[in-house]
Formats: C-alpha cells, structure tokens, sequence
C-alpha cells in the first residue's frame, strides 16, 4: 500500500478546491426522492421505470468498483480523495436505485450479463486510458439522465436522475482536471499522444452509445442519430472546455 504525505494533497490547487466541493456537497437521502413526485399508475411506464432503475444499480455499482480501483491505483494524492468521495456517491446512487426498483417493481432485474464487458475492457486499459474511459463514462451518463429525467417527469425516478446527475458531475469535473494535469507531465504527454486516440474509441464502444441513443431517441420520440450526434457534442466540448485534445 502506498500512503501519500499530506503536502501532495494541496500541491495543485484547482484539483484540492474540487476534492473540497465534492467533500461538502449537500447531500440527499432517498427516502424524501421516493416521497416526492408520483408514481406511475401506467403498468407500461411502471415496467420501463423498473427496467432502467434495475439497470441503474448495476451501473452505478461499476461505478463504485472503477472509481475505488482508480482510487487505490494512483499516486496523485487530490485525485485518490476525490476518488473515494466519488465511490462513496456511487454507492448512494446504486442503493438510490435498488430502493426505487424494489418500491416500483420488486427485485431489480439482473444486468450483470450487461456489465461484464465494461469490467473486462477497464481492466484491459493502463491507468490514464482507464481515468479516460472512466471520466467519459461519466459524462455520458450525467447527460443520459438530463434525457431520463425528461421521460420520468414527475415520478419520484426523475428526481433521482436529478439527484444522481448533480453528483456525476462533479465526478466528471474529477476525471477532466487529472486527465489535464496528467497530461501535461512528459511521461503521460507521451502516452497520450501514442494511445489516447485508442483509448477514447475503445470508451465510446464501451458506452453502448449506439444503444443507448436509440433507446432514448425511441422513450424521447426524437431521432436516433440526433440523439447520438447530440451526445458527442456535448462530450467533445467536455475534454475542449478541460484544454484536452484527441488526435484524429
């Protein structure tokens, strides 16, 4: 085990301030989500919400694993903080989900057949590839949830993809900072150059972003391709806004 000496915490401060405001986010409890809104009389709506909060609790448990791997990985001192606090949300959110599910439709559904490759194609990644991969998992969820929470208004579901969403983001913002200051060091400037381009197409795979676009495009009655192009945009102004640049 590597223990890190407190001075390194601090070192950067852009990357302490964002350990400090995922330290004193406001926090949520799922007992007052489940309290607010209504649920759906609709057996059609009630099935689909069971399904996707079923779907939720495992994700968000992968969540949890990578992000605590990350944090046990790594030597940067501000990013294994951050990175606990971010499993500990993680963990929130998947027993958020659970209790939903169980509430709106009993035992979750089991995903974990969905959820293995995601697990073999992280651990095949060297560390800055896996905060990649990682960090653009993120992303792609919390802007999956602005479109969920359009499709479950009202019921207690879509103020849990507000909840979790809040929360995403600031693990997003965690990913974005290491990914800029790791790659701004000669060793990961190197690596960057040689696999990021590798990297980030091997992420997009592992989003099931196809899937997912189409999925929603059918819950949204938007286009498929829309959604999809939308998605993109929004996560290619992420790594912009962040100073990160992919080689194409």
């Amino acid at each position: 085990m590597t223990l890190l000496p407190p001075d390194k915490l601090d070192g950067d401060e852009l990357a302490y301030r964002i350990f400090q405001v995922t330290r004193d986010r406001d926090p949520w409890r799922i007992e007052d989500v489940l309290r607010e809104g209504r649920f759906s009389d609709d057996p059609e709506r009630a099935e689909r919400a069971w399904r996707v909060a079923s779907h939720g609790y495992y994700a968000e448990q992968a969540g949890l694993v990578a992000a605590a791997t990350l944090a046990a990985e790594t030597e940067d001192a501000p990013l294994r903080f951050s990175l606990a606090l971010a499993a500990a949300d993680e963990a929130r959110h998947a027993d958020a989900f659970y209790r939903y599910a169980k509430a709106v439709g009993g035992e979750p559904a089991d995903a974990l057949d969905a959820m293995q490759p995601l697990d073999d194609g992280l651990t095949r990644l060297p560390y800055l590839g896996r905060a990649l991969v990682h960090t653009m998992l993120e992303g792609l969820a919390a802007d999956e949830f602005i479109l969920l929470g359009e499709v479950f208004a009202g019921d207690p579901l879509g103020r849990l993809y507000h909840h979790v969403r809040r929360d995403e983001i600031r693990h997003v913002a965690i990913g974005l900072n290491y990914l800029a200051r790791a790659t701004r060091t000669p060793q990961g400037r190197d690596a960057w150059a040689a696999h990021a381009r590798e990297w980030h197409d091997t992420g997009i795979g592992l989003t099931g972003l196809d899937q997912v676009a189409t999925a929603l495009a059918t819950h949204t009655n938007r286009d498929a391709a829309t959604v999809r192009a939308w998605f993109l945009r929004r996560h290619r102004a992420r790594l912009s806004a962040a100073g990160i640049t992919i080689q194409t």
